[in-house]
């Protein structure tokens, strides 16, 4: 992704698959520690073991820091880090268009989390133009897998044990001061060798940003680097019994001493894991067209099929969906498979393979399914004509929130209700609320699904749409997780939300299971891949397009 602040001739190259914030200027004041801005741009993204967050801005040439002073800013930083943060890298040089740069990456460690965080900031000089670039890259999923397969790999390259700290020697180190032993320090599986073996980890995303600023470059995949080396491989079962070979875990047809030579060569290669020279591979320039292009953002790790799970709510045709699975159109010509009375967005329009035969509290009706299953999440929606009786009231929202009150159950918690009138004229009223389900013991399980119940009024016909928005169950709710790591706070970021639960409409509810923080509106912007986000993004495409 290429992108470019206002007022400004400098083009900024950005990793793939990250997608910019709307509302990222409203945001920044709310996340970012005091700092000074103007013509802010904010971007994020979520890779397969972590969630990155970016913000380019101008500043002031005085708010910048020093431009080719390495040593300074090292001794800068070892002054200023708290007890749970340590110093990973520091860097100056310039550009191949020719600004020059300079940055740092500092980690924070919470410890009551179990969880790291990696903060960037870079400061960029073209000119008189100074640009500063903050971003702060979060561990999410199966957190600690690097730092525990590089402790085992030490163990396997023979690294030895300190005596006193029983563990490798060197394991916890300043990059640049051997001496310096303050603060929460760097470890060895922090090193660049092993970006290339976890390439969603936020530090090795941290250092995807670096390169793309600093040399305009990307690094190819995994499954990029995998696919050009089995092309290049020729004589198929030969090349196979060569990488056999050259495996160092893998002795098989070397016999005496010869074998115990190759287990020696095979720790010397495990060594080099941690050597400063050992560099991720598949580095490649990128041509800087000035044109601006905000991909999907992808998940590194396969993706599996997905089912759509049940909501507990009466009259929730969404019910029925379990062990259901969807298709999804790919081209126009599927589109057109799934037609609807009112406008929905293209990419909601996959294919139910199994009919419903019938609606759990209306009994049979004539129905349309449809749905959409990405990384983030699954949706189901069924929509059917209703009469004027069982419709919500389209003119009183009062009414549709006392309705919304009337059928919250105690595994609910009412997320918004209203009436309103559409662009063309129709009118329509909503209920979103949320469902937590329960085990056999009735244990709560999480995470939680969001429902959307709908009816408005076409062509004087009233449809209801009826609807479950789940998450991936693999991704869970990375939303309220990373916002709450947010909370806690990075060496420049820190999330100063007022961290409430509360009925949106009730101050003063009581209920158990309430809206909270994590789901305001202003948030979706953050995780637009999340159920919420994308059940009131299909609402407003809904609202605004019929």
């Amino acid at each position: 992704m290429q992108t470019k602040l206002n007022n400004s001739d400098l083009i900024l190259l950005l990793p793939k698959g990250y997608k910019r914030v709307a509302n990222g200027a409203e945001l920044y004041e709310e996340m970012y520690r005091g700092r000074k801005f103007c013509d802010i741009q904010m971007f994020q993204n979520l890779a397969a073991s972590s969630c990155g967050n970016i913000v380019i801005s101008h500043i002031d040439p005085s708010d910048a820091m020093k431009f080719g002073d390495k040593d300074a800013l090292i001794a800068e930083i070892h002054g200023s880090l708290e007890e749970n943060q340590g110093l990973i890298e520091v860097g100056t040089g310039t550009n191949p268009r020719g600004y020059e740069y300079i940055y740092y990456i500092v980690k924070t460690y919470h410890q009551e989390k179990f969880n790291v965080n990696y903060c960037l900031r870079m400061d960029i000089k073209n000119g008189d133009e100074h640009i500063e670039v903050s971003a702060s890259f979060f561990e999410q999923f199966m957190t600690g897998e690097r730092t525990s397969f590089a402790w085992a790999m030490a163990k396997d390259a023979g690294i030895e044990d300190d005596l006193e700290t029983h563990s490798p020697v060197g394991w916890l180190q300043d990059p640049y001061d051997p001496e310096y032993n303050k603060s929460c320090l760097m470890n060895m599986g922090e090193r660049t060798g092993f970006d290339r073996l976890f390439p969603g980890d936020p530090l090795s995303q941290a250092r995807e940003l670096i390169l793309a600023l600093t040399k305009d470059s990307y690094y190819k995949t995994p499954d990029e680097i995998e696919a050009e080396s089995e092309q290049k491989s020729k004589g198929g079962q030969r090349s196979r019994r060569r990488a056999k070979r050259d495996d160092p875990d893998s002795i098989e047809g070397i016999q005496g001493d010869q074998k115990d030579e190759y287990q020696e060569d095979g720790k010397a290669l495990l060594q080099r894991m941690f050597s400063d020279d050992a560099q991720r591979a598949g580095e490649y320039k990128v041509d800087i067209a000035g044109e601006e292009d905000s991909p999907e953002p992808k998940l590194d790790a396969p993706r599996k099929k997905l089912f759509f799970k049940p909501s507990d709510i009466a009259k929730a045709a969404a019910k029925t969906a379990e062990d259901f699975r969807s298709t999804f159109a790919k081209t126009s010509a599927e589109l057109d498979k799934v037609r609807t009375p009112f406008e929905i967005p293209d990419d909601f329009r996959g294919k139910l393979n199994k009919p419903i035969r019938e609606i759990p509290g209306w009994g049979k009706r004539h129905y349309i399914g449809f749905g959409k299953n990405t990384y983030g999440m699954n949706a189901l929606l069924i929509t059917w004509p209703v009469t004027e009786k069982e419709s919500m009231p389209l003119t009183d929202t009062n009414a549709v929130i006392n309705i919304g009150r009337s059928q919250v159950a105690a595994n609910q918690g009412l997320i918004d209700a209203k009436c309103g009138v559409t662009p063309k004229g129709n009118r329509y009223a909503y209920i979103i609320r949320k469902v937590y389900r329960t085990d056999e013991d009735g244990n709560k399980e999480w995470p939680v699904q969001y429902l959307l119940a709908l009816n408005m009024r076409i062509n004087g016909k009233i449809h209801f749409i009826d609807s479950s928005f789940g998450p991936n169950e693999e991704l869970g709710d990375i939303r309220k997780n990373v916002l709450r790591i947010m909370s806690c706070g990075s060496r420049d970021l820190k999330l100063t939300a007022d961290e409430w639960e509360r009925d949106p409409f009730d101050p003063e509810s009581t209920e158990e299971f309430l809206m909270d923080w994590t789901e305001d509106e202003k948030y979706d912007a953050l995780f637009p891949y999340s159920p919420l986000a994308e059940l009131r993004g299909f609402l407003r495409y809904v609202v605004e397009n019929n």
